[in-house]
């Protein structure tokens, strides 16, 4: 691990400059803008368009990816980001400086994405929470030593506006020297808002939250803090402890979040840090300064943490394949948040006065925990013990769609061998052809036949039957064996492939075969049990057990493997239900024990079950049997 992690290294630090100009960026922007006697609801206007950025980059900066390339979007981003911060420098217009957030917003997006992608290329499944944490904590102690930047030089000055231009610029240069490979990259179709509420209208409302409360912190602490006389290295302490607490407390909070119900953790986070809002105006009028970082800390550590608890109770409800696209949705409500927070929050400091400012938060928190209050009245549908792991975000509020851990990343499929590539060029020309060099491999490259059956088997235009077929003439042991390949490479197997396989197939092998069939194209399952039972149902009747319960523990071992959402969608029960009522009809004096075996395997099939079996009389022909046998002799 330790090795991956050092073989990124130069992502790591462009990534790391890149967020620490970040970081100077937040404090500078709204200390200049207070700095001008800009109005609070202005400079809450113009913070805010950061995360219209940051949408727009989160929509569409996977196409710019795909049309010019990792390398290429990476370096026009840093571009961009350095001429919006010095065009800040040379034109004090507040127009012109919402613009440049726009910007700003959207460059930074995208260079993560970019950054998150090269990081995916080399991630595995058991690497890839690790090195996602890792680069969390680079994005967060970034911006927090970015707070601390701002002192080197006054707000007016041109220094810290080219630093901050040549941080970016530097950023570029380890990612351009990297030679780590630029990975493929999918545009995510992104999942209606509407219906991402329907599924977890809490976890939506967090997001929301999240972009309105943490937003505000981000953007106008540095404002409230200016009106309350807290300026220079003691804003930089404000503003670091926010960032910081959103980072670290985020791990005890998923501690608890993941065993317990996390609607009750939800709840009662958010009236610890509505404490935290209510109390700080009188903290700040105490001159309580260190506790006053510890309270702003403790409060953004709960607030940052709603953006991963949101997105992990919505995946409790959603299927694995429903994840990526959610998250896109997830973009949307936090950038919507994100815009309307710190927006309204600059207008009731400008309207109201700045002490109202915590009062804003307060109010937020407030309405989050009512309506918690109001969800947790609905009994939990995803037990605690199977609900969805709680994994940290960064401060931006774009999730590393790419590193998740949660989502099931496409495994890039192994390059073709030549011989697999010539195989599958002239099966596609020539199908009846390339089913002939089946047979020739079997004799002169037997350990290459496999991949060659599978590349073959690939092309819609073969004939699977007739490839099989020439198996039993060129194979003398055990052509059966290529069976499964035959049918998981192709699309749907044909009956006459079926029928094939289990004609010639010793009986004692039907059960594993009919198994591994069924492994390889699920979707076929019913055809292919049927098959195997009247293989063997004429002669060895008692085998159709042996071959459904082979069947079912394929499927009880695959239920047990699934996220809990995902087996509540999947239909293997209504397959279940219609092989025991083949066999009901096939083989009936097998059906009561084909029937309590699926009732073990799959639970969720008895109801349909017993209604197939009365359907097919099963039930009443063992009952009439029953009571058709002479009462036993009195003792």
């Amino acid at each position: 691990m330790t090795a991956t992690l050092l073989s990124l290294i130069s992502l790591f630090v462009s990534g790391f400059m890149v967020m620490l100009a970040s970081g100077l960026i937040n404090i500078l922007i709204p200390t200049r803008l207070s700095v001008e006697g800009v109005s609070a609801d202005n400079i809450g206007l113009i913070m805010s368009m950061f995360a219209i950025g940051l949408l727009l980059g989160g929509l569409y900066a996977r196409r710019l990816i795909l049309r010019v390339g990792h390398i290429r979007v990476y370096a026009a981003c840093a571009a961009g980001l350095a001429f919006a911060i010095l065009s800040c420098y040379l034109w004090m217009n507040e127009w012109l400086w919402a613009v440049m957030r726009i910007v700003t917003g959207f460059c930074i997006a995208s260079t993560n994405i970019v950054v998150d992608g090269w990081l995916s290329e080399r991630a595995t499944s058991n690497t890839r929470a690790r090195i996602l944490a890792t680069n969390q904590m680079v994005i967060y102690i970034a911006m927090f030593l970015g707070a601390f930047v701002v002192n080197i030089a006054p707000t007016t000055a041109p220094t810290l506006y080219i630093i901050a231009g040549l941080l970016m610029c530097c950023g570029v240069v380890p990612i351009a020297m990297s030679r780590v490979s630029a990975p493929e990259v999918e545009d995510i179709p992104s999942m209606p808002v509407r219906q991402l509420f329907g599924v977890s209208a809490i976890g939506v409302t967090s997001v929301f939250i999240c972009g309105v409360a943490f937003g505000s912190v981000l953007s106008m602490l540095v404002v409230y803090g200016e009106a309350k006389g807290i300026v220079g290295f003691n804003a930089s302490l404000l503003l670091g402890a926010a960032i910081m607490g959103g980072f670290l407390l985020q791990f005890p909070i998923g501690y608890l979040a993941d065993r317990y119900d996390r609607r009750m953790v939800m709840f009662y986070s958010v009236l610890l840090s509505l404490l935290c809002c209510m109390m700080i105006p009188w903290i700040v009028a105490l001159d309580l300064f260190v506790v006053l970082l510890l309270m702003v800390g403790f409060s953004s550590g709960i607030l940052s943490s709603f953006y991963p608890l949101g997105l992990a109770e919505a995946f409790d409800k959603l299927r694995q394949s429903e994840m990526g696209a959610a998250i896109g949705a997830m973009i949307i409500v936090y950038a919507i948040g994100g815009t309307i927070g710190p927006y309204v929050a600059g207008l009731v400091m400008e309207q109201l006065g700045d002490n109202y400012f915590f009062v804003f938060l307060a109010l937020v928190h407030a309405l989050f925990a009512g309506l918690i209050a109001y969800w947790v009245k609905k009994p939990r549908t995803v037990p605690v013990e199977q609900q969805e792991a709680f994994v940290a975000q960064g401060a931006s509020g774009l999730v590393s769609t790419e590193l998740d851990p949660r989502i099931e990343q496409v495994e890039e499929q192994p390059s073709l061998t030549v011989l697999q590539q010539a195989a599958v060029e002239m099966a596609q020309s020539n199908p009846a052809l390339a089913i002939e060099m089946v047979s020739l491999i079997a004799r002169s490259a037997p350990e290459q036949l496999e991949d060659v059956i599978t590349a073959v088997a690939s092309v819609d235009e073969v004939d699977s039957a007739r490839l099989y077929a020439i198996l039993q003439d060129s194979v003398a042991d055990d052509p059966q064996s290529f069976a499964p390949a035959i049918v998981g490479a192709g699309g749907e197997p044909s009956s006459d492939l079926i029928s094939a396989v289990f004609e010639d197939a010793e009986s004692d092998q039907i059960a594993e075969l009919a198994a591994s069939m069924t492994e390889a194209a699920p979707e076929q399952s019913l055809e292919i049990i049927e098959a195997a039972t009247e293989a063997v149902v004429d002669e060895h009747p008692e085998m159709v057990v042996d071959i459904a319960e082979a069947y079912l523990s394929n499927v009880s071992d695959n239920l047990e493997d699934m996220r809990y959402a995902d087996r509540l969608a999947d239909d293997s029960d209504k397959t279940v239900t219609e092989i025991v009522s083949m066999i009901a009809d096939v083989a009936p004096e097998q059906a009561m024990d084909v029937a309590v075996a699926a009732v073990e395997a799959v639970p969720e099939a008895a109801s349909g079950l017993v209604e197939a079996l009365h359907e097919s009389d099963a039930v009443d022909d063992m009952v009439s049997g029953l009571d058709d046998k002479p009462d036993s002799d009195p003792v």
